[in-house]
């Protein structure tokens, strides 16, 4: 690994057009099956390994986040830090919330006022992006917004956990990311130690799963160690670090070697669940993050950056745009859907992400801004010992 300079232009343009890739592997992991029925068997592993890309995303977020703000933060900047998290997350979030309720409150129909309690206490908490928390609840609303829960978490602890990171040397940073790494494979190891639930058949990994499996997989502190190894690596790559002319080639090898593993299918299933592939990752972030070479050029072209905005979006309607198309489009709901129908939702959602994001989230944001008296992020740049803070005449 070798030392580049950091550039006040760099804006991490590449990792958006990644996030796209990811939130598309996600999207095909839930609903692909019938796109690659018939395909080889390692097609299949692939797909349905595509969870791990719900990990790249915590790591990807700790890492913009760190190089974005590198120094600790005052406490007026942790107030506008978190207002731009907040209008960040919950226009989509809101909008998903409200498009899956029909469907969620079928759950709970017929069921009398002791029904009416649960629906109304899943939903506050799912309103407060707090369903995480208590994972027997967490995927009882719309089911991807426990991932947005954990997120907030991470996001409410990020100034406090970067304070301190920031602190270290580079090396420290190094260990600090291998510690984290550490941390996310320590869980699931000390589940398969236990065996708490006892013995799990393949069949219960799905929506029925017992209590230790679910916050293995779905509680904030079990998947912590994700985010703050992003947030390690961000700034190491905020002081240079990185991989020179080689990024580019190293972040192909590094993603490559991800699809290969699922591919294998042979790597435990909670580990890679819960992290295993995160040293990929690492290399993968730092190889893009500067822009050099050909694949980082495509992922920071405006289209991938486009796609790439929409990511979240693109996430966080998922799930109610198919229980909406399912029960709307002509085609037999109880039947398996087929291979064209899927291939038309897939355009679809993109296409209402896209939409959603220029329309809604963009100027939700300014409005929560406004409301919350959120000033626009500081900048940061680089100077010749470190980082510092644009002036406020340099603001823009």
């Amino acid at each position: 690994m070798r030392v580049v300079q950091a550039s006040r232009r760099d804006r991490l343009a590449p990792l958006t057009g990644l996030r796209f890739a990811a939130a598309l592997g996600i999207l095909l992991y839930h609903y692909g099956a019938p796109l690659v029925a018939g395909l080889p068997a390692w097609v299949e592993r692939v797909r349905v390994g595509g969870h791990v890309w719900v990990g790249l995303f915590y790591v990807l977020s700790g890492f913009v986040l760190a190089w974005a703000y590198p120094l600790p933060m005052a406490p007026a900047e942790r107030r506008t830090f978190y207002v731009a998290r907040f209008a960040r997350l919950y226009p989509a979030y809101l909008l998903a919330f409200l498009l899956i309720a029909p469907f969620a409150l079928e759950r709970w129909q017929g069921g009398g006022p002791l029904a009416l309690a649960k629906a109304a206490t899943v939903a506050t908490a799912c309103l407060l992006l707090a369903q995480a928390w208590a994972t027997p609840i967490a995927r009882l609303w719309n089911p991807p917004g426990w991932s947005t829960s954990v997120v907030a978490a991470f996001y409410a602890a990020f100034p406090f956990l970067a304070a301190r990171l920031s602190r270290l040397s580079r090396r420290g940073l190094a260990l600090a990311a291998l510690a984290a790494w550490t941390a996310s494979l320590a869980f699931p190891l000390l589940y398969l130690a236990l065996r708490p639930d006892g013995p799990v058949a393949p069949a219960a990994l799905t929506w029925e799963e017992p209590f230790w499996l679910e916050a293995l997989k779905f509680h904030p502190v079990a998947r912590a160690g994700e985010f703050a190894m992003g947030v390690a690596l961000g700034l190491l790559h905020h002081r240079g670090v990185g991989f020179g002319r080689l990024g580019s080639a190293a972040a192909v090898a590094a993603l490559g070697a991800v699809i290969a593993l699922l591919a294998w299918g042979g790597a435990p299933y909670l580990l890679l669940h819960n992290g295993l592939a995160l040293p990929l990752f690492a290399i993968a972030l730092l190889g893009l993050a500067p822009g050099g070479g050909g694949p980082a050029r495509l992922l920071a072209s405006p289209a991938a950056r486009a796609l790439g905005d929409a990511s979240f979006a693109l996430y966080a309607l998922q799930e109610p745009l198919w229980r909406w198309a399912r029960r709307l489009v002509p085609d037999d709901p109880t039947a398996a859907p087929s291979a064209a129908f899927v291939a038309g939702f897939a355009v679809f959602a993109i296409a209402v992400s896209m939409l959603v994001s220029r329309s809604l989230e963009r100027p939700a944001r300014r409005a929560l801004r406004a409301l919350l008296g959120g000033e626009r992020e500081v900048p940061v740049r680089s100077t010749a010992g470190g980082v510092s803070r644009l002036a406020p005449a340099e603001r823009r």
